[in-house]
């Protein structure tokens, strides 16, 4: 393969992998129901159960930096926590170990008949109900298709010209023979398939047993760096997955290079000096060091076990945005008291109510106002907590006792569907104004819906919490019906379409040019947002 063809299979093997990357994250989310989530919870309900699933997974899907992102991927959709998916991640590195003892393992076919009858299943309409678990299936196909793609860029370097030079000069040095790790790992996708490569050179006599497990060594650091690059964009808990998984590898690398480096001065015996004593052969031999390496990394998360949460969040410190995400009062161990469901769903929705208001602060006028939170983060944590309190509720309401629980949880449902009707109406009445032009009398126009609607949700929340008459009576003052006032700029709006040229009145009754064509569409469009936005305010409380 020359460097015209390498540069391509290269590419499409990273946009392959980042596709399925997005893929399962996306569809996880869907599954992440409470029952799904326990069964997630019940094969992982101990320490060695987990273990047990990491050296199964690894040894079937030959790369811990995909098992990495699809557990990050299920951790985000709080199918697994964090201390599980560590445990899991950790033991499916000495499962890879499995590949260099029998050689070659080829899961490209299995990978293709899974991209192919799940990539059917979505389009039947048949499978419509199984449409996320068919979508994660397909994602996860793509997701190992880019890295085959990836390591399938190294398979000519074996029979190149210059690879036998590199064998000389990884003869020469053990420090370059450890750096030379690293950057395979980043290019290759896979230090079991290395760790093969560097076995098969070992036999033709190209290379010394050493120095070939000192490359090997140096792919613990290729772990982490390449886990660090295609990880940069995932948030919260998934991203302290991989950070652990970077840090880890690296922990493991540098310390067996250290051993052998010491070793090399005669103090103590190599890894390869101590097996060498059991005449094994060579490949057997470095089949083991790689197994040990891989070994060291469950060991390190064992022993580093009561202080891996406090060091993952000062690694990754919580955003509130993010944080928004994780419910603080309910739980699967509530859903068992329904009379209880209603009074912990409610705080849950007051977050929701409380925090709801960042989504306009893009849009504000007074932008000094702003909280400077992150608009699609905030969206993204929204609806995750929304899908936490609706899946809770729809739980206990198949436990209620009888008809007044049944009745008091069935209208916290309905108060749920509202908030999230109103978290969409708010999102899409920022998102269209910060469509128009700064400055702009649409621009202003707009601006003061969004003030209004920002002090009308705060007003909301007291409301719903305290349940005190003068609050709704303010609510209902300030989402009185301004139905007219609405249609006059819709009119407007309208007429603008049409070529006719066009003004409205302005809050203050003055009347005002409402721009070109386009701005009067937006317009058309946020009126309704607004006004729907008082509407579900209404209905709410």
């Amino acid at each position: 393969m020359t460097a015209v063809e390498t540069l391509p299979a290269l590419l499409a093997g990273m946009v392959f992998f980042l596709i399925g990357l997005d893929s399962v994250k996306s569809s996880l989310k869907a599954l992440a129901s409470r029952s799904m989530r326990r069964r997630m919870q019940s094969a992982t309900t101990s320490p060695v159960r987990a273990a047990l699933l990491g050296l199964g997974i690894g040894a079937v899907g030959q790369s811990t930096s995909a098992i990495c992102f699809i557990l990050g991927g299920f951790v985000s959709a709080r199918l697994l926590t964090l201390p599980r998916a560590i445990t899991v991640v950790a033991w499916s590195h000495p499962g890879i170990a499995v590949l260099p003892f029998l050689a070659a393992v080829n899961l490209n076919v299995a990978t293709l008949w899974v991209i192919g009858l799940a990539g059917l299943g979505l389009r039947l309409r048949r499978f419509t109900q199984a449409s996320a678990a068919l979508g994660t299936l397909l994602g996860i196909g793509f997701l190992l298709f880019g890295l085959f793609q990836l390591k399938s860029v190294a398979i000519p370097l074996q029979s190149a010209p210059w690879f036998a030079s590199v064998s000389v000069v990884l003869n020469t040095s053990l420090i370059v023979g450890f750096l030379i790790g690293i950057v395979l790992r980043i290019l290759i996708q896979s230090s079991s398939g290395i760790a093969v490569i560097l076995i098969t050179l070992c036999t033709k006599g190209l290379l010394e047993p050493s120095h070939a497990l000192m490359v090997i060594h140096g792919t613990g650091v290729g772990i982490g760096v390449s886990v660090l690059a295609l990880g940069h964009s995932l948030r919260d808990d998934s991203r302290r997955l991989a950070r652990w998984q970077a840090a880890s590898n690296a922990c493991a690398g540098v310390l067996m290079g250290l051993w052998m480096l010491i070793a090399s001065t005669g103090v103590i015996p190599s890894i390869i000096d101590l097996l060498q004593r059991f005449l094994m052969r060579t490949e057997t031999d470095l089949a083991i060091g790689f197994l040990v390496q891989m070994s060291v990394v469950p060991l390190i998360a064992i022993a580093f076990a009561p202080w891996t949460p406090k060091f993952l969040a000062w690694l990754v410190p919580d955003v509130a945005e993010e944080q928004l995400a994780k419910p603080m009062f309910i739980s699967d161990s509530t859903t068992s008291a329904p009379e209880l469901a209603v009074d912990l769903a409610l705080r849950e929705q007051l977050r929701l109510l409380r925090a709801a208001p960042g989504l306009l602060d893009r849009a504000r006028i007074d932008t000094a106002a702003s909280s400077g939170v992150n608009a699609a983060t905030l969206r993204t944590s929204l609806d995750a907590l929304h899908h936490e309190i609706a899946g809770f509720l729809s739980d206990n309401a198949e436990h209620a006792k009888d008809h007044d629980t049944s009745t008091l949880i069935l209208a916290a449902i309905g108060r749920e569907r509202l908030i999230a009707e109103l978290i969409d109406a708010l999102d899409a009445l920022a998102r269209e104004t910060l469509t128009l032009a700064e400055g702009s009398p649409a621009r202003a126009l707009c601006g003061r819906m969004v003030e209004a609607s920002d002090a009308m949700l705060y007003t909301l929340a007291d409301a719903v919490e305290t349940g005190d008459e003068m609050d709704r009576e303010i609510l209902n003052a300030m989402t009185s019906d301004r139905s007219d006032q609405m249609e006059a700029i819709r009119s407007s709006a309208a007429a603008a379409c049409l070529g006719v040229g066009a003004a409205a009145a302005s809050p203050g009754g003055v009347a005002v040019s409402l721009g070109t064509a386009r701005d009067q569409a937006t317009l058309l469009y946020a009126t309704s947002m607004f006004e729907r936005v008082n509407y579900i305010a209404r209905r709410v409380v």
